[in-house]
């Protein structure tokens, strides 16, 4: 096929890259792509160790898509054997293990989300059981002479436990040179990850050479912040938005976001034009009181352009639009909501935290955490206290839990 030229090629795929090592290779590597008509193979290996993916993990699958768009090939590896060993990247301690089975059942849920942004047909899907059920104590003792101890205890998240005292287990010391194999195996022109697997994707560099094969360009995008603005986009933090939540939980909870993480958003999660990304950011940075609030540049407008982007990429266009009247109606004109769903419970009392984890799908944490900070109101009473019972008889009652979450909860006679 014909591939564009390299500086389109370059533009495409530097948008939103936090660091790349290194552009001149990369640079070489599509001069030599558009020479010999090869497409480059392109590497994002992910390893399933939950049933569901967040916005956070979509960065760096949206980059695949760009290099797929440009006609390269998109190697979606699927880590069925590194996630029984775990990533130790940034964790103060060892990772709970997981067996074949939940790999594999966490793998499925993910490629049906993973495909909402990725051609599947035109996807590469790979395991890298495929190589690594496959080895001898040999052969896994001729990957482990590749790199040293000391080598590994420049990652600051093992130099950091083995110095608090924390144990590391040997495993953990291979995970690198496992994913580093991965890039052999599948011999890799680029590999993509976030700033966080800048230790593994060059141990990707270092084996292939040693393997004979030209190093892989390594492209790293940023972590995003969640909700909060603060913390990095994780289930464990609660501030993140899951790929499947619904046009109107997804809508919402963009418009929520931090006003400098606008620009952010639009650029790593959206494929609206860089042009008018600019425009929304140099508006956002200008304080206009007079600035009608229906003007496509106000800053409610754009943010809703951002949500009405997302939902629409994830859903459906219609589905943005759905999301964005239920927002306006709920949240801006405060009204309740027509349908509201009914959950029911044992009658009598019990602790707010079951019913809100129950009715609304969050953690007992999350709930906690949503109380403590004022998001939860009962037949339109802000409840204050985590440790509160709450009594429940055949009569229903309204839960709002946040701005836009509404539930008729009562009590039914076992």
């Amino acid at each position: 096929m014909a591939f564009p030229d390299v500086q389109t090629q370059m533009k495409h795929i530097m948008r939103g890259v936090e660091e790349i090592i290194h552009e001149n290779e990369m640079r070489d590597r599509i001069l030599g792509s558009i020479k010999t008509g090869r497409p480059l193979r392109i590497k994002l290996g992910v390893d399933p160790t939950a049933s569901d993916i967040h916005l956070g993990h979509m960065v760096t699958i949206r980059k695949l898509k760009h290099f797929q768009d440009i006609g390269h090939t998109a190697i979606f590896l699927i880590g069925s054997f590194t996630a029984r060993v775990g990533d130790p990247t940034e964790r103060s301690e060892g990772r709970v293990r997981l067996t074949k089975d939940q790999v594999m059942e966490y793998a499925k849920t993910f490629k049906d989300q993973v495909f909402r942004i990725l051609d599947e047909e035109k996807t590469e899907i790979r395991h890298n059981g495929e190589w690594f059920d496959e080895m001898s104590f040999e052969d896994c003792l001729g990957l482990a002479y590749r790199s040293t101890v000391a080598r590994m205890l420049e990652r600051n998240d093992f130099e950091k436990r083995y110095r608090e005292g924390n144990p590391i287990s040997i495993t953990e010391f291979l995970y690198p040179l496992m994913q580093g194999y991965d890039s052999v195996a599948l011999e890799c022109d680029v590999e993509l990850g976030g700033t966080d697997q800048k230790f593994n994707l060059l141990a990707g560099r270092d084996i292939q050479i040693q393997y004979g094969q030209p190093p892989q360009i390594v492209i790293m995008t940023p972590l995003i912040e969640g909700l909060d603005g603060a913390k990095k986009m994780s289930k464990t933090e609660g501030n993140y938005v899951g790929v499947d939540d619904s046009p109107e939980e997804m809508f919402g909870k963009i418009m929520s976001i931090k006003d400098d993480l606008v620009v952010k958003y639009f650029t790593l999660l959206t494929s609206v034009d860089q042009q008018r990304v600019d425009q929304y950011s140099q508006a956002l940075q200008r304080i206009d009181e007079h600035l009608d609030s229906a003007d496509p540049l106000h800053p409610m407008q754009i943010k809703k352009a951002l949500a009405r982007s997302i939902v629409a990429e994830y859903h459906s266009p219609g589905d943005a639009k759905q999301g964005e009247e239920h927002f306006e109606r709920v949240v801006q004109r405060k009204e309740t909501p027509d349908e509201i769903p009914l959950r029911t419970f044992a009658q009598g009392a019990l602790p707010a935290c079951d019913i809100i984890a129950s009715s609304a799908g969050v953690s007992k944490g999350e709930a906690r955490r949503l109380i403590t900070q004022g998001g939860v109101r009962l037949d339109g009473a802000r409840i204050s206290d985590p440790t509160v019972e709450i009594t429940l008889g055949s009569q229903e009652r309204l839960l709002q839990v946040g701005k836009r979450k509404f539930f008729r909860i009562r009590g039914e006679s076992e």
